[in-house]
């Protein structure tokens, strides 16, 4: 098992290393507390597996597919069928090992459900394929799908918020 944070795996696929595997999927250690005593709500926090998992996956498909996989300014629609076209093309590299080939096709869907990725999935816009080739056109169903995605979303964060928060409504005993 490889031990190296994320950005020491990134630095070493940027070197040609073969080494980096998936970040395991187990609760990570326990910091040293800070002493001091401002912390944030994002410092409290410790990211679920799953998410520092999908999240190294999509920071593999960047490196290894830069014109496809972009940053969250720059986020394009993908060709219908992406995922079959990444399986076969990951399959021909040989210099990736396969932890990280699975990690980044699991992680495809992380990225197609982002909030960037369903925003840019609007009529008309163009799709592309992994070298950034043109692929199709986002058609008005798609992009419905799309919108309709990101309001459940919304929704469903809002209500998950107002879940964490309940309100106490004082009872009157007479």
């Amino acid at each position: 098992m490889n031990n190296l944070t994320l950005k020491e795996q990134l630095a070493a696929l940027a070197l040609g290393s073969s080494t980096s595997t998936c970040p395991p999927q187990q609760k990570p250690a326990k910091k040293a507390p800070q002493k001091t005593q401002e912390k944030t709500k994002s410092q409290n926090k410790i990211k679920p597996a799953w998410l520092e998992h999908a999240q190294y996956g999509v920071e593999l498909l960047k490196a290894y597919f830069p014109v496809a996989f972009k940053e969250v300014q720059a986020v394009q629609p993908l060709k219908i069928g992406i995922k079959q076209d990444l399986v076969m093309r990951l399959g021909s590299i040989e210099n990736i090992v396969l932890n990280d080939k699975a990690c980044m096709v699991s992680s495809l869907s992380y990225y197609v459900s982002s909030p960037a990725y369903l925003k840019n999935v609007v009529t008309g816009a163009t799709r592309i394929d992994l070298d950034g080739n043109p692929a199709g056109v986002v058609t008005a169903e798609e992009a419905q799908y799309s919108l309709d995605s990101r309001q459940a979303k919304l929704q469903k964060k809002a209500k998950s918020g107002k879940q964490k928060h309940p309100t106490v409504i004082p009872h009157k005993f007479s």
